[in-house]
């Protein structure tokens, strides 16, 4: 059911192997106890026989229809959607990010700013003019999207917005492969940053908070709980239980998530394309 307050992102469907037993009529061969009618023989007093007929209890085999329990194996349609976050969830979302940047920093992790810094500073595989281009790229998409989510907070929602969006949108990807270029020799420490900690901080509250099973027109969390550490049990128990389902959505989940949050002014047809790839095994 659509309302104004379970806008989507994007919605799919996956298929779930499942094993029912059911019983089903089967007409079979089966023994029974009858009484039919036999021909016997007996001997009169004179010493002759005679053959008279009688009646006596005898098992038979008989055509019935029977119940008999099978095991058949059908695909269960499951429909996820992906919630556009409200106002309110985008701000969590943006103080989960702020507050893992600060844990990191106090607990020793460089910023990928300051790494930057650090390598131009003893004249490593990064020139002191590279570090300053990709911080100063690093500080326009940070600007971009602070952009973005204003216009995405605000309750006006007309053309002129929308059209802002895919314009930032487009800039914000063309500065992205730009840094991703810039950082290739350095992919494996970044991985380890305060920044990148926070980001995958930030996709992991998105994904638990917005997934979601369309269920007969009405949306049910996908991952229940009220707060995120609930819903992060929610996940590990699932994990934990080798939870099927959970394991079939997962990776598309986290693939379309991640795909929103790095391209905010990604279409439908957008994530049509990246389903394809997913499900093509060509991404």
């Amino acid at each position: 059911m659509y309302t104004k307050s379970n806008k989507e992102i994007y919605r799919f469907k996956v298929f779930q192997e499942a094993e029912e037993e059911k019983e089903v009529d089967v007409e079979k061969e089966v023994d029974v106890e009858k009484e039919i009618e036999v021909e016997k023989t007996r001997k009169k007093e004179d010493g002759t026989e005679e053959k008279y007929k009688d009646k006596e209890k005898r098992k038979v085999k008989e055509k019935q229809i029977v119940k008999e329990k099978r095991t058949e194996t059908k695909n269960l349609e499951h429909t996820f959607v992906i919630k556009q976050p409200t106002r309110r969830q985008m701000e969590e979302a943006d103080m989960e990010y702020s507050i893992e940047m600060s844990k990191c920093v106090k607990q020793g992790i460089l910023t990928k700013a300051m790494l930057m810094n650090k390598y131009s500073d003893t004249g490593g595989m990064l020139s002191e003019s590279d570090a300053k281009k990709l911080s100063e790229m690093y500080g326009e998409l940070g600007e971009l999207q602070t952009e973005v989510t204003q216009l995405t907070m605000q309750s006006v929602n007309n053309e002129a917005n929308e059209e802002k969006r895919k314009t930032i949108g487009e800039k914000m990807a063309v500065l992205r492969k730009a840094i991703a270029v810039a950082e290739t020799n350095f992919s494996a420490l970044l991985n380890h940053t305060a920044d990148s900690k926070a980001q995958n901080k930030v996709i992991a509250w998105y994904l638990l908070n917005l997934s979601s099973l369309d269920k007969d027109g009405e949306l049910e969390p996908f991952f229940p709980g009220d707060s995120f550490a609930d819903k992060q049990i929610s996940l590990y128990t699932m994990e934990e239980n080798e939870d099927e389902l959970l394991s079939i959505v997962y990776d598309k989940l986290t693939a379309f998530i991640s795909f929103w949050y790095f391209s905010a002014a990604a279409s439908h047809d957008d994530f049509k394309d990246l389903e394809k790839d997913i499900d093509e095994g060509t991404l």
